[in-house]
């Protein structure tokens, strides 16, 4: 931590005890969460705190993001029960009727004051009915970084409005510095997605509500991203987070596409050698950016709703919000975080990119299985295996049989990405 962060280190070095507890008397409550060295950290956290505080034991189940979606879907439906509070995101849909509405607890706390425009919404924030089962916490926006350097030896502004100007930019950018012109996460196939959210800018769902696509905004779309696949690293097609992460540090990539909770810490560190010479670029295209909005979720089947929700509010509210950023690189979704002049200062080169990726990023309204044959099918795109047209009509061939979940069909109005 640096030491501009006046505010900062003093809440840091407060004992946070100050927790709600009205009618919290659970003895243990099972929290599951991503295990991913910083979600989980942070909960072991805040666990032992809350224990002290409050009696209630939280035992931290973590796994990794496939595992817990699937541990998370199989507990629900197999009624094991196992969880009292669930940390996830919309791709649960088929799976909301499980959970427990939390509009009253809201509403007696005034939950959600102060927190960033929007996110307690349809279309961020998760809803059953009208009523609200998520509470968002862990936000995070795709981001395109940059090597200031890099560009600069290109004669190349990072200010793109389309994936069709970074693929134009691509060969003068690999001519000049010898390097890339980026790097992705390309073994994880899900990541594929967040090129063509932002680059398509049509609706996911019809007037009837079923899922379709857009064809001709889709194929376009498609096209860019299949143009933008042949500026990768050398063995660029199948690397994950790390060594995407990693031909970014160490010069062999110009730019870097990806989840910037995942790398900005470590391209900041003291030993990075792009410490102060790094940045954030606007995310193109047309479409929206990919929200990554993590939500803690209470299901019905929890006994002490009470402690699920001091629980909740411990882990996802205000008052940890700027020491998980600091500590443990998760994106705060209260605006007071954003609003320290000391990290706001020090994250000057690529905070003003990131929070206006906030204010213009959606979830897809697509459940598990609509987004995965989406990405899985791009994949096949963007590396020459089908056609963008070919590939796009058998996206939407497939979806023809792909029921859109109630709470899907919510979010795509609230979000106008549903056709009128």
């Amino acid at each position: 931590m640096s030491r501009s962060h006046g505010f900062s280190r003093a809440l840091l070095a407060a004992p946070l005890v100050t927790f709600a507890l009205a009618g919290a008397s659970a003895d243990e409550l099972n929290f599951s969460v991503m295990e991913s060295g910083t979600y989980d950290a942070a909960a072991r956290q805040i666990g032992d705190e809350f224990e002290a505080a409050t009696g209630t034991k939280v035992v931290v189940s973590a796994f990794p993001w496939a595992v817990l979606r699937q541990n998370n879907t199989t507990d629900l439906i197999s009624g094991t029960n196992q969880y009292d509070v669930m940390s996830g995101g919309y791709y649960l849909a088929d799976v909301y009727s499980y959970f427990a509405p939390m509009d009253d607890y809201i509403a007696a706390d005034n939950y959600g004051d102060g927190m960033i425009d929007n996110l307690m919404k349809p279309g961020r924030s998760e809803f059953v009915d009208g009523k609200q089962i998520g509470i968002p916490y862990g936000i995070d926006a795709f981001g395109l970084l940059y090597n200031t350097e890099m560009l600069e030896k290109a004669g190349v502004s990072p200010d793109f409005t389309t994936w069709a100007d970074v693929a134009a930019a691509c060969p003068k950018i690999e001519e000049a510095t010898g390097a890339a012109c980026f790097s992705h996460p390309t073994g994880n196939p899900e990541q594929i997605g967040s090129f063509f959210l932002s680059s398509y800018p049509g609706n996911y769902v019809t007037a009837d509500g079923t899922y379709a696509l857009d064809e001709a905004a889709a194929v376009k779309a498609a096209e860019e991203l299949a143009a933008l696949w042949q500026y990768l690293p050398e063995k660029g097609t199948a690397m994950s987070f790390d060594e995407a992460h990693q031909v970014f540090i160490d010069g062999d990539a110009a730019m870097l596409v990806t989840w910037p909770s995942f790398v900005t810490k470590q391209l900041d560190a003291e030993d990075s050698p792009l410490k102060g010479k790094w940045g954030m670029a606007t995310f193109p295209g047309e479409g929206f950016t990919w929200l990554s909005l993590w939500q803690l979720f209470v299901p019905e089947s929890t006994e002490d709703k009470d402690a699920a929700w001091a629980w909740a509010k411990a882990y996802a509210g205000p008052e940890n919000a700027t020491r998980n950023l600091v500590e443990h690189n998760i994106g705060s979704v209260w605006k007071a975080t954003y609003e320290d002049e000391a990290l706001a200062a020090e994250r000057a080169h690529f905070w003003p990119a990131l929070t206006a990726g906030f204010a213009r990023a959606k979830n897809p309204p697509l459940s598990g299985e609509a987004q995965d044959f989406l990405t899985n099918t791009l994949q096949d795109v963007a590396n020459g295996r089908t056609s963008p047209a070919d590939g796009i009509a058998s996206i939407n061939a497939a979806w023809a049989n792909i029921p859109v979940p109630s709470a899907m069909l919510e979010a795509a109005k609230g979000s106008g990405l549903q056709a009128e």
